[in-house]
């Protein structure tokens, strides 16, 4: 294993090479690519979350390149390069890429996301242009679905704004546990779960009395009725999300707000030519049944557009066939001539262009649904030593504790003459 991870590393280093190039001539800017992770998850079939850790690394290659160099030698994981791309100062990157060989990657993060770094140079310091630093504040926030019928949550937010959201749910917790005590149940368990969520209800209600008649305040289900479903009779499952377990779907269904669409051999019956406007649970079926913007490789699942494929000035109909998911960014370039849209929303696409939609270019170009990569021709062994790439085995990290109170990192050796830029 750690003979095949090394050459991982080491491949995966080759690849940060690559991209680095990539950026420097512009590959990614092609008619329809929002930007570099897009083009990335596009060509190469891999997760945004993936596609952007591999760019944070290519971006800080030229400050980072005993980082990068290690990557390339196998003995670092790109999970570790991310980390320091992510938390190192330049100046201090020697020192880490060589403690990061031994660290596994949340001894890493935990250490290099609390470190105390040394202050930028003097002027009179080798290398220093003087002035106060610049606060680089990350603001961030993921969340999604996981596997398992899970959801998840994180956030990476300035201190300030944390310590708002940190005493919102404070004060919620708090009032949670006083209307348990109300309700007779002083002992009912509150967690930070019950908090969050509770945050989350009282905002959408007070948005729902705000705006009556809206769904915007509204979690959407898809339930099927239909008994031969090999999933089981009224599967369900979220809207542009997984399928629920047997019992939330119970649950949903006991006491909510149901509204019925009917189907006819699996295909939504729709309002067809008679209004132009897409009705809300139209909309809502073909968000779930493209899972976000359907250009190939697109992430976008949010703020969708829903574009008739057939124009309703050319006698388009608003039937589900003739309806697909568009983010506003390609929505806006299929209007304005950047991309070609043509075929049978309701079936599958295929890369004939026989069925389903086919995507095409200004010039009238076919877009793949996904990269195509190329399987070695030979062993992993001899296929990386003709690209120059080291089969040393990968040396795993200590796994001791690591006591973060007690590192030190050195601030690189300067090569350069004094005052020098």
């Amino acid at each position: 294993m750690a003979e095949v991870v090394g050459l991982i590393n080491a491949a995966q280093g080759r690849l940060v090479e690559l991209i680095v190039e990539g950026l420097e001539q512009r590959l990614w800017q092609q008619p329809g690519i929002h930007s570099p992770e897009h083009w990335l998850s596009w060509q190469l079939g891999l997760s945004a979350s993936k596609a952007r850790q591999l760019l944070a690394i290519a971006r800080r290659s030229a400050e980072l390149p005993a980082t990068t160099q290690a990557l390339s030698a196998g003995e670092l994981s790109v999970d570790q390069a991310a980390v320091i791309a992510r938390h190192c100062p330049a100046d201090h990157e020697k020192s880490v890429a060589e403690i990061a060989k031994a660290a596994t990657v949340s001894q890493l993060s935990h250490a290099l996301r609390r470190y105390a770094w040394e202050p930028p140079r003097l002027p009179d310091e080798p290398g220093a242009d003087g002035g106060e630093p610049a606060l680089a504040e990350r603001r961030d926030v993921t969340f999604g679905c996981l596997d398992e019928h899970r959801w998840r949550v994180a956030a990476d937010l300035p201190v300030d704004e944390g310590a708002v959201i940190e005493r919102a749910l404070c004060a919620a917790h708090a009032d949670l546990i006083d209307q348990a005590k109300a309700d007779g149940e002083p002992d009912r368990p509150i967690t930070w779960a019950d908090a969050l969520a509770s945050i989350a209800e009282h905002y959408l209600a007070s948005g729902a009395a705000a705006r009556p008649g809206t769904d915007r305040y509204q979690v959407i289900v898809h339930l099927d009725t239909n008994p031969s479903d090999p999933t089981g009779p009224g599967a369900a499952s979220l809207h542009l999300g997984p399928a629920l377990p047997g019992g939330i779907r119970r649950y949903l269904t006991c006491d909510g707000t149901l509204r019925a669409v009917a189907e006819r051999d699996g295909v939504p019956i729709s309002v067809g030519r008679r209004r132009r406007s897409v009705p809300n649970r139209v909309r809502h079926l073909v968000e779930h049944r493209d899972g976000g913007c359907r250009v190939p490789g697109c992430p976008a699942t949010r703020q969708l557009h829903i574009h008739h494929v057939v124009h309703w000035e050319h006698g388009g109909g608003t039937d589900t066939d003739n309806l697909i998911a568009l983010c506003p960014r390609h929505h806006r370039l299929h209007h304005t001539g950047g991309l070609g849209i043509a075929g049978n929303a309701d079936q599958p696409d295929a890369p004939d262009g026989h069925s389903g939609i086919a995507f095409t270019d200004p010039d009238g170009r076919r877009l793949p649904p996904a990269g195509r990569p190329r399987p070695p021709d030979k062993p992993p062994g001899p296929a990386a030593k003709d690209l120059g790439i080291p089969t040393d085995p990968y040396q795993h990290p200590w796994g001791e504790r690591l006591q973060a109170g007690a590192m030190h990192f050195n601030r690189n050796p300067s090569s350069s003459p004094p005052n020098a830029a």
